[in-house]
């Protein structure tokens, strides 16, 4: 129940968000098509190369405290698939209607090269650190590409609000909620909570080594269960997906809501949900490509690019279909306002019964848990970079797991969707303006790599003097 205070901050925080958003659309979008046009299209032409990619160094880096690269896709993918990907997808279908499926798409494949842009460059400019890793991300590559350590610090800080306690907050009331939905019993807020805090804390505390191994061990094994989950749910009601497709595309197009002005908001709620779901152009996801060990930051940039449509044209479509494959939209809506619960409720409506409410919890705990691992790996590589003290980061870890303790029992989850977008608008704006402005070197990067996959050599390696200006580069000799 929304009190009258978190009515209030939805109030004032509700029209800003919108705002923000609006800007954010000529940069997040914008510059996404400029680059898709610098690179050809590359996302879609070559991405049976990019999922090769993805699931090569299974086995690399074993025994060291280096990351490697399927760890740091995991890692990624971890972040990305989160209850973005349900109660997300919900949310977006009853606030934007169903065509916000269909810019969800859209936005993928143009977010898809703003990803490999901004991996790219957190791999050209990545720093090792006391702890023997790699670390790097928006901060980085502004503070070494542009030289200005002010705006350096000034990304970091935006990033740890953004994901460090916005994302986290979003993450741990959402599963809080889909639990509580399900569970009823005194005090199931606190014990939920304590759970979630208390688990994140054990692999936090165990170091960002230890959040790649977990990662890479649950990521692939949920999402897939989430997907033959998902597709038992639309079985019981496949003569609706035909209709759910026509619902898609229709309400994408709806001329009486061009005429009164709504198209803007399908289209807004589309970029808002799948960015939130995908993270491209956020340089979240890029802190975590600069922690992978390769031997060409191209590389890392492709996988993290074919993570962008992974997580959204079949995660997001699937959950999409889930619930639009029920009927009409107006019979839709009669399960709720949104997020998990109305998930819970459409599939409980199937033969699955009431076990969907149990199950669907379980799966947005997990979720939330490895996207909360990812905020925290991103958060720490932040804090390295402000001050790479040990202290300053055992500072981090506790502010990480008290936020997810504090939302997961007393945050209200539409407030933080709120507040989080807003923080989400600004993050992205700012990033993508940094990545334009370094757009030189990865464009330089690819060629090189693309120039010696031609010459025959089968895992290219990079060296800084593939640059026109190597200025800053520290760790590519």
């Amino acid at each position: 129940m929304t009190t009258d205070i978190e009515q209030s901050l939805l109030d004032f925080f509700d029209p800003i968000n919108m705002t923000f958003w609006r800007i954010a659309f000529i940069f997040v979008v914008g510059l996404g098509v400029i680059f898709t046009i610098k690179v050809r299209g590359m996302q879609i032409t070559r991405v049976k190369e990019h999922a090769k990619l993805a699931v090569t160094g299974i086995k690399d880096e074993r025994g060291t405290k280096k990351i490697s690269s399927f760890e740091a896709f995991c890692i990624g993918m971890g972040a990305r698939i989160g209850v973005g990907n349900i109660a997300g997808v919900a949310t977006a279908i009853v606030t934007g209607g169903p065509g916000a499926v269909f810019w969800m798409w859209i936005f993928a494949i143009i977010g898809s090269i703003s990803s490999f842009m901004e991996s790219t460059l957190a791999q050209i400019y990545k720093e090792k650190k006391s702890d023997g890793g790699y670390h790097g991300g928006p901060a980085y590559y502004a503070s070494k590409g542009l030289g200005s350590r002010a705006l350096g610090i000034f990304v970091a800080i935006l990033l740890i609000l953004t994901f460090g306690i916005g994302f986290i907050c979003v993450q741990s009331a959402n599963a809080s909620t889909a639990l509580t939905n399900a569970f009823d019993f005194d005090n199931n807020e606190l014990v939920f909570a304590s759970i979630i805090a208390g688990l994140a804390a054990l692999i936090i505390f165990s170091g960002i080594k230890m959040a790649g191994k977990f990662s890479a061990k649950i990521v692939p094994l949920m999402a897939l269960a989430w997907i033959v989950f998902a597709l038992v749910a639309i079985g019981f009601n496949i003569d609706g997906v035909g209709n759910a497709f026509a619902m898609i595309f229709k309400y994408a197009f709806n001329w009486d809501s061009l005429i009164g002005g709504g198209i803007g908001v399908i289209i807004i709620t589309g970029l808002k949900r799948g960015v939130f779901s995908n993270e491209a152009g956020l340089g979240s996801v890029a802190n975590v490509a600069a922690t992978a060990n390769v031997k060409h930051p191209v590389k890392q940039g492709k996988i993290q690019s074919f993570g962008v449509l992974v997580d959204t044209l079949l995660v997001c479509t699937i959950t999409a279909l889930v619930i639009l494959s029920y009927g009409d939209f107006n019979e839709i809506l009669a399960f709720g306002t949104g997020g998990a619960p109305l998930v819970q409720g459409v599939v409980a409506s199937t033969p699955i019964g009431d076990a969907a409410k149990y199950i669907i919890a379980l799966f947005m705990f997990v979720f939330a848990f490895t996207s909360l691992i990812g905020y925290y790996t991103m958060s720490e590589a932040n804090a390295r970079f402000i001050k790479d003290n040990k202290f300053f980061v055992l500072a981090i870890r506790v502010l990480v797991v008290l936020v997810a303790f504090i939302s997961a029992y007393t945050v209200n989850a539409a407030l933080m969707d709120s507040i989080s977008d807003t923080f989400m608008a600004l993050m992205g704006s700012v990033n993508m303006i940094i990545v334009a402005l370094l757009a030189r070197p990865v464009i330089e990067a690819a060629i090189d790599y693309r120039k010696q996959k031609l010459a025959g050599v089968e895992e290219p390696e990079f060296h800084k003097d593939a640059l026109s200006n190597p200025e800053g580069v520290t760790e590519w000799e």
